[in-house]
C-alpha cells in the first residue's frame, strides 16, 4: 500500500482510538472509514465483515481477507522503516548482549549517521510545522531569540538489559538514567564495572568522584541514586533574559533529539536547536545546565560561537564570583577583569542569591553591571577555543 495511506493510517488511529500501534492503524484504515475516504486514500473496497449466520467457508474466506489486507499494510510499513532504519532487525526478540552491542554501533557509526539525522528531521518538522504557523501569526512577536535547552529522561516500553541470561533489552539504544549524577553499571558478574556517565552529567564518566568523609546522620539524609531504564530526550525551548517577559509568547518546544543517555550531550544540545535556528528563530542566549555546557569545547561552545550566540553560564553558588586568575587577571563569574577590582563587585554574585528583597536585589544587580569598566576585551579566539 502507498507509504502515504499508511502513515494517515497511524494518524487517523492515533487520533481516533488514541493507539499508534500498526494493526490499529490497519483497522483504522479498512474498519472506520467510509467508501470516498477509502477512495481518497487508495485503500481497497474489500468487505471484511463478517455477517451473522455466516457459513464455515465464507467465515474462512473473509479471515483470509482480513490476514491479506493486514499483510499489505505490516509490508509498507516494513519498507517504509527499513529505509530510514540504520539497523534493521526484529524488534520483537530479545537478542543477546553481543549482537545487541552490533546493532548499538550501527547506531553510532558514521556510515549511517546521515540515516539517523533524517529520522531526526522528520520529527523535528513535525514540531516546528505548527511552531512556524504560530510563529507567522506574531505570537513570539516579543520573544528576543533567546534559547534553552535540558536532556529529560523518556520511559520506554521494554524491560532493561539481564545480564545473568545474555539478553538484551528490546530497545536497544536506550540506557541507565541518573538525573544528574552517575552511577556504576552491574556487569555480568554482579561486580560493579567502570563507573559511567547515566545522567544529564559530564565529567564522570572515566573516573569515580572523590571519597568524602560524611558523618553518619549526612550519610542517612542522603538518599540513593535512583537508575532508570530511559531514552533521554534533549529538549529546546524558547526563554529571555528578562523576568517581565514570562508568559509574553507561547513557551513551545523547538526542537527534540532522542538519544541514548549520557552520551554527547553537546551535539545533542546542537541538534535540537539546529532547525530552529536556521529558520531565523534563534538568536543571542544560549542557556543549559552544567552536564550540557561541561561538553568538550569542539562539541559545544566552539560551535555556538559560529551560530553567533552566547553561552549562559551556570554555576554553583559558591562559584559564581572569584574562581581563580590567570597572568595576573581576575577570573570571576566566567569573564576575566582587571585584578584591582573592588571587592564588592567580586563578590556581587553572592550578594544577588543572598539578597531577601527588592531593593537589596536590584544593589546586587547594579554591581554585577559595575563590573563592565574592569572587563578585558576579547581580541579573538584561538583555534583550540582559547581567547586572546
Amino acid at each position: 500500500m502507498p507509504f502515504r495511506t499508511v502513515l494517515i493510517g497511524l494518524i487517523l488511529s492515533q487520533y481516533m482510538g488514541k493507539s499508534a500501534n500498526i494493526n490499529d492503524a490497519w483497522e483504522t484504515l479498512f474498519f472506520a472509514l467510509s467508501p470516498w475516504s477509502k477512495a481518497l486514500l487508495d485503500v481497497p473496497h474489500v468487505d471484511l465483515h463478517i455477517r451473522e449466520g455466516a457459513t464455515r467457508e465464507e467465515i474462512d474466506r473473509v479471515a483470509h481477507h482480513q490476514y491479506a489486507t493486514s499483510k499489505r499494510v505490516y509490508r509498507s510499513w516494513a519498507s517504509m522503516t527499513r529505509r530510514l532504519d540504520p539497523a534493521p532487525h526484529d524488534r520483537r526478540k530479545r537478542l543477546p548482549l553481543r549482537e545487541a552491542k552490533k546493532i548499538r554501533r550501527k547506531w553510532n557509526a558514521r556510515a549511517n549517521q546521515d540515516t539517523v539525522r533524517n529520522l531526526e528531521a522528520i520529527a523535528q518538522d513535525l514540531i516546528l510545522a505548527p511552531v512556524m504557523a504560530s510563529y507567522r501569526r506574531g505570537d513570539f512577536a516579543r520573544w528576543p531569540g533567546h534559547i534553552a535547552v535540558d536532556d529529560t529522561p523518556v520511559p520506554v516500553w521494554g524491560k532493561e538489559p539481564d545480564y545473568h541470561q545474555d539478553r538484551a533489552s528490546l530497545e536497544i539504544t536506550a540506557g541507565m538514567y541518573v538525573k544528574g549524577g552517575a552511577q556504576k553499571k552491574s556487569g555480568p558478574s554482579g561486580k560493579a564495572a567502570a563507573s559511567t556517565n547515566t545522567g544529564t552529567r559530564r565529567g564522570t564518566t572515566n573516573k569515580p568522584p572523590p571519597r568524602k568523609t560524611k558523618s553518619g546522620q549526612e550519610k542517612k539524609a542522603k538518599a540513593p541514586e535512583k537508575r532508570e531504564f530511559r531514552y533521554a530526550m534533549m529538549a529546546a525551548f524558547p526563554g529571555h533574559g528578562h523576568g517581565d517577559l514570562a508568559g509574553a509568547y507561547p513557551a513551545v518546544c523547538l526542537g527534540m533529539i532522542l538519544h541514548t543517555p549520557g552520551t554527547e550531550p553537546g551535539p545533542a544540545a546542537l541538534r535540537a536547536i539546529q532547525l530552529a535556528f536556521e529558520r531565523g528563530l534563534v538568536k543571542d542566549l544560549f542557556c543549559a545546565d552544567r552536564g550540557i555546557t561541561q561538553a568538550k569545547p569542539h562539541n559545544l561552545h566552539l560551535q555556538l560561537l559560529k551560530l553567533g550566540l552566547n553561552a549562559v553560564k551556570h554555576y554553583n553558588d559558591d562559584k559564581v564570583d572569584r574562581q581563580g586568575e590567570f597572568r595576573g587577571m581576575q577570573l570571576v563569574g566566567g569573564e576575566f577583569y582587571c585584578p584591582l577590582m573592588p571587592t564588592p563587585l567580586i563578590t556581587a554574585g553572592a550578594t544577588y542569591i543572598d539578597s531577601r528583597t527588592d531593593e537589596d536585589r536590584a544593589h546586587a544587580l547594579n554591581l554585577i553591571q559595575s563590573r563592565k569598566d574592569y572587563q578585558t576585551k576579547i581580541k579573538e579566539y584561538g583555534p583550540a577555543g582559547d581567547q586572546r
